[in-house]
């Protein structure tokens, strides 16, 4: 647009609109207004900062301050329980052997085994969990899905214990007969009776547990001896290992041929007598009627015991027998009559309560967790019995 002939141009732009205009303008109203709300941005997160930094050096001071006196605490209660003679062997900690038992060699048989108590059959080397023996030889054994062990007897009882899956426990000479054992159930197979076990679960491993009074003996069904040695197995003619090449003492005695011993024979319907389930809660009771040269007859028993949460139980007291504790589920703190706590164990850990953690007073369990636990109580008296081959009377 122009003005009057012969004077200047008017324009329209007012002079703080000059360089860009109105969008410019705003541009720097804008621009000011983010970076004054950066600058108080800036300035809370430095005093944040700044505050955690004072409680990281709080809490490093208090750390640092308790430290001695949580250590301290933490052996006087390892002391008390030494003291008890309470030990417990943590499941994840134990060592798990790999072909330490004569049929491990044999594909199908591959499994890990972890030993708490007494010897390893076919293996007399392999050092036990625990300080010292109860009178019985107990494992946990990691089999794969579809693997078990070999057909095998014992002049003693066995007794396995589902920790986990599904299981079939087989006898007969050829394993014709089975029977199947879920979670938390087992089965105590008569001396002398050719058995197996076997996971049956289709994609993961699982645990057994086996326990087997008296002496570490064994013999082998025809033919497994000579499959072991086919896949590598350095053994006597009794399935006895000898790779593991320093003995302690002679192996003379632990174990037989299959053609040299008699075979108990059971039919299919013969061991359900022995089979224990869980669902049912039947305690098993066996005590030997001869073995022992003076006092009592030795025994084992084993029953279940679950605890609420936030609960307790006292732990059964008996002259002369001591009691194992496995960990079913859940988890356990295990007191004295003073309400002291001497040791805690959790699912699959194992606890060993001897006869003298009683001389004091009562020994009780609780369960501090906010679900149900579930204990397998295993009471012995049978201590002094290592060497006897214990049957079913």
């Amino acid at each position: 647009m122009s003005g009057k002939p012969g004077s200047a141009p008017v324009s329209l732009m007012t002079p703080v609109c000059c360089g860009g205009g109105l969008l410019c303008l705003l541009r720097k109203v804008f621009q000011s207004r983010q970076d004054r709300e950066n600058h108080r941005l800036d300035s809370k997160l430095d005093e944040l900062a700044c505050k955690i930094d004072d409680l990281a050096r709080q809490f490093t001071a208090e750390s640092t301050a308790s430290r001695p006196l949580d250590e301290q605490a933490a052996r006087k209660v390892r002391e008390e329980a030494e003291r008890y003679g309470i030990e417990v062997a943590r499941y994840s900690q134990l060592p798990q052997f790999d072909s330490s038992i004569l049929d491990t060699f044999i594909p199908r048989c591959k499994r890990l085994t972890q030993l708490h108590f007494g010897h390893i059959v076919s293996n007399p080397h392999a050092p036990m969990a625990f300080q010292e023996k109860m009178g019985y030889n107990m494992t946990y054994n990691l089999v794969p899905p579809g693997n078990g062990n070999a057909l095998h007897m014992h002049r003693s009882v066995e007794i396995f214990v589902a920790l986990d899956g599904k299981w079939e426990i087989a006898w007969g000479m050829q394993g014709e007969h089975s029977v199947v054992l879920r979670p938390w159930d087992f089965v105590c197979v008569p001396a002398r009776v050719c058995h197996s076990y076997k996971n049956i679960e289709e994609q993961t491993a699982q645990n057994i547990m086996t326990i087997l009074p008296g002496k570490s003996w064994i013999t082998w069904a025809p033919n497994v001896v000579a499959e072991a040695r086919q896949n590598g197995a350095e053994c006597d003619d009794s399935g006895m290992l000898l790779k593991y090449a320093h003995l302690v003492k002679s192996c003379t005695g632990l174990a037989a041929d299959a053609e040299t011993v008699a075979w108990k024979s059971m039919g299919p319907r013969d061991m359900d007598p022995y089979v224990h389930r869980f669902a049912e809660r039947r305690v098993f009771e066996c005590q030997m009627g001869d073995g022992a040269a003076d006092g009592p007859a030795p025994f084992i028993e084993m029953f279940w015991k679950t605890v609420d949460p936030e609960d307790s139980f006292v732990l059964p007291r008996r002259e002369g027998v001591d009691l194992l504790l496995v960990v079913l589920d859940g988890c356990v703190l295990v007191k004295t009559g003073q309400n002291r706590s001497v040791a805690s164990a959790g699912k699959l850990d194992a606890v060993r309560v001897p006869i003298q953690a009683f001389e004091a007073g009562e020994v009780f369990v609780h369960n501090p967790c906010p679900t149900v636990c579930t204990i397998l109580v295993t009471a012995t008296q049978m201590r002094d019995q290592n060497d006897l081959y214990f049957h079913l009377c």
